[in-house]
Formats: C-alpha cells, sequence, structure tokens
C-alpha cells in the first residue's frame, strides 16, 4: 500500500512540473513575438514617415520647377560667379536728397598767389603746371617790368633797400657821436625799414625781375596766366592747396528746405568711379547752407567740409547723396543686388543652394549704397547681392522642362 502512494505521489510531481515548465516557455514566447510586432510596427511607421518626406520633398522641388521665374544654379555655377547673398533684416535707413555738385578746396587750406608787382611773367623751371606738388621756397614765376616805360619796378626797389641799408648802417655810428640828432636818426631808420618792406614784398630779384616764390608746400592749381603775360599788381596769378581739408558744394532743389535743419551728413559719388564715398568716413561736418535762394535759381546752396583722406582732387563733379533724419524699420539692399528689365526692377531671392526666384520689387530712396525697397520682399529675404549679372543671364537661358523631378 505504501509503495502504490510513493509512486502516486511521484506521478503527480512530474506531472505538476511538466505543466510549469509548459507555462513558463508559453509566457516567453508571448514576450518575444510582442517584442517582434513591435519592432515592426516602428520600422513600418519609419519607411510610411520616410515616404510621405520624400513625396512632400519631391512635390515642392515640382512645384519650384513649376515656377517661370525660378533660376536654377547649381552649386558650382555659383562658385565661378562668386555668388553671395545677404540676409535682409529691418534696420534704420536716413531719409535722402539727392542732388549734384563739386568738390573744392577749403579756403583754410588754400594759400592764393598774386602778383607783387605789374610787369611780364616768366614761368620757372621746372614748368608749374596744375596738380603738381611743389615744396616751400620753389620759385615758381618771375615777374619783369624791365621793358616797360617806368623801367624794372623790382630793381629799383633793389637798389632803393641796398641804399636805404648802408645809410642806416651809418647812422648807427653816427648818433652814437652825437654827430646827428636822434630825431634825424629816426627819419633815416624809417625810410630804411620802408625800402627794406618794399622789396622784401616782390620776393627778392634775380636778375631778371620778381621772383614768386612758393611760401609752403603743397599742389598747385587754378594757374590763371600763360607764359609771357602781363600781371597787374595783387592779380591773382595760381592757388597753392595743401590737399587736406576738401569742401563739397550741393545745390539742392528750393522745396527740400524744409529738411535743411536734419541734415547730419552726405555720400558721394564721382563720374569715375563707381565707389561711394562717405563724409561720416572722413571726418565730415555741415559747414553752411543758404538761407536764401539766388535770384533766377531753384537751387539751395549748402556745403560740407572733410578731411581728405582719399587723395581726391579738388575741381571733381560729384552725385551726391545728403543724409537727413533717420527712418526706422527700413528693408535695404546694396545697390549691386538690383537689376533692371524694361523700367522694372528685380530682385534675386534664394530659395535653397541652387533655386533663386526672380522677384520684382518697388524701389524708395538710394544713399549711393543701400536701396530701400518699398515693396517686394520680407524681412528674413535671403537677397543675391553679388552675381546678379550671371544669375540675369541664366533666367534667360534655363528653360526647365514640365514634370521635371529632383528626388533627394
Amino acid at each position: 500500500m505504501k509503495n502504490l502512494y510513493f509512486i502516486f505521489t511521484l506521478l503527480c510531481s512530474v506531472i505538476f512540473w511538466g505543466c510549469e515548465k509548459s507555462e513558463h516557455n508559453h509566457a516567453h514566447d508571448e514576450e518575444v513575438i510582442h517584442s517582434h510586432s513591435h519592432e515592426d510596427e516602428e520600422e513600418i511607421h519609419k519607411n510610411e514617415h520616410a515616404h510621405e518626406h520624400n513625396h512632400s520633398h519631391e512635390h515642392a522641388h515640382s512645384e519650384i520647377h513649376k515656377d517661370k521665374d525660378v533660376v536654377v544654379f547649381s552649386h558650382k555655377q555659383s562658385e565661378n560667379a562668386n555668388l553671395r547673398v545677404k540676409k535682409i533684416e529691418y534696420a534704420p535707413f536716413s531719409n535722402i536728397i539727392k542732388c549734384s555738385g563739386d568738390i573744392v578746396s577749403s579756403p583754410s587750406d588754400a594759400i592764393y598767389i598774386v602778383a607783387p608787382t605789374s610787369g611780364v611773367i616768366l614761368f620757372g623751371s621746372p614748368y608749374p603746371v596744375d596738380g603738381k606738388y611743389i615744396n616751400g621756397g620753389d620759385k615758381l614765376f618771375t615777374i619783369s617790368s624791365s621793358n616797360l616805360q617806368d623801367g624794372d619796378v623790382a630793381y629799383r626797389a633793389k637798389i632803393a633797400y641796398e641804399n636805404a641799408k648802408r645809410d642806416y648802417e651809418r647812422a648807427q655810428e653816427l648818433v652814437k657821436d652825437k654827430i646827428i640828432s636822434e630825431k634825424d636818426f629816426a627819419d633815416i631808420k624809417v625810410e630804411y625799414e620802408t625800402a627794406k618792406a618794399a622789396y622784401e614784398a616782390i620776393n627778392g630779384v634775380d636778375g631778371n625781375g620778381s621772383a614768386v616764390i612758393a611760401p609752403e608746400g603743397g599742389y598747385i592749381s587754378q594757374i590763371s596766366v600763360n607764359n609771357g603775360d602781363f600781371v597787374s599788381m595783387g592779380q591773382t596769378i595760381a592757388m597753392i592747396s595743401k590737399n587736406k581739408e576738401l569742401l563739397l558744394r550741393a545745390d539742392i532743389e528750393h522745396e527740400d528746405f524744409i529738411h535743411l535743419p536734419q541734415i547730419k551728413s552726405a555720400n558721394f559719388k564721382l563720374p569715375f568711379d563707381e565707389r561711394v564715398y562717405k563724409l561720416s568716413d572722413m571726418s565730415g561736418r555741415v559747414l553752411s547752407y543758404g538761407k536764401y535762394i539766388t535770384h533766377g535759381e531753384n537751387f539751395i546752396p549748402i556745403t560740407f567740409e572733410f578731411t581728405n583722406k582719399e587723395g581726391l582732387i579738388p575741381g571733381s563733379y560729384a552725385d551726391i547723396y545728403i543724409l537727413t533724419d533717420i527712418k526706422e524699420d527700413a528693408l535695404a539692399v546694396p545697390e549691386s543686388a538690383i537689376c533692371e528689365e524694361q523700367g522694372l526692377y528685380y530682385l534675386f531671392v534664394a530659395l535653397d543652394c541652387e533655386h533663386f526666384r526672380k522677384t520684382e520689387v518697388t524701389l524708395g530712396e538710394s544713399n549711393g549704397e543701400m536701396v530701400r525697397i518699398v515693396k517686394g520682399i520680407n524681412s528674413g529675404d535671403l537677397v543675391v547681392t553679388e552675381g546678379v549679372h550671371q544669375l540675369k543671364a541664366a533666367s534667360r537661358k534655363s528653360v526647365i522642362p514640365e514634370g521635371h523631378s529632383h528626388s533627394h
């Protein structure tokens, strides 16, 4: 009986162990299947997302290529054209008065040379010409009156000075010995000083007449006489400019007079140079502006003074952009960014590294360097500022076929 009970107990233990193992294996199998199913779902989701992204990307590029104003310009073409873009954002921009004017020497920087005596002018050697640099003490001209009726004034002045000097030196000894009175000595001294002043006024004599000597170094200009001309005493012959301080003289329309108190500075361009010169970079300042309108004219003069840091030449004509009060929140682009066709103005806005939309814009004021955009672009747009002409040429050549797709 005991044996039967032992066998029964052993059998039950075996069956119980087998059932427990079977349940454990089954549970493990469910965990593995569940994990596998989750990974599959994730992979499917990724594939579906990638498909949707590619489809959206292809659709976007398809729409870009259908736009007739979009120019395709490869990365290599951009490098060859030295293409540059700039992000356009709102920034302060000055109101502009555009006018014309010229550059002249500043009175504080100019020395006028006048004839010390009357006579025939002879040019020195080397020959003085406009724009030539001369040193202080250089002989520029000689004025001779030897062939005139009254004789050579310079020679007569020299003789008078030498005689007065001898009389004065002798009188100095005589007055010590009480041979002449103090009054006589004073009269002799006055005659000497008068003759000396007359002689020095004609800058000395060199044998051919009165020498005209440069008082300071600088650039000679405005030579108003020719070799051999007759000149009168006091007549202006030429000017010497140190070319350090210059004036920018502008004429503005009379209707702009209300802006005169707001004028801050100016930019200008020269006819032979595309560079924009800024008075703000050359210690420029408003020197004066007219309080009246000249009879028969419609202009008001305004004058700026500036330090000539750029080697500019007086007498040059200039296109001038006078800067007045600042206009806030303006969108402006460099002038190099603008292209023109049949009276309309365009910018190229970058859509990505190879696609550029030709965008019509309405222009506002220009300060010679930047142009305010009234309409056509938004803050944050990437505008092409260099290589515009190459893009313009590409826009005429490129014909993008319908249905062309571009997948990445």
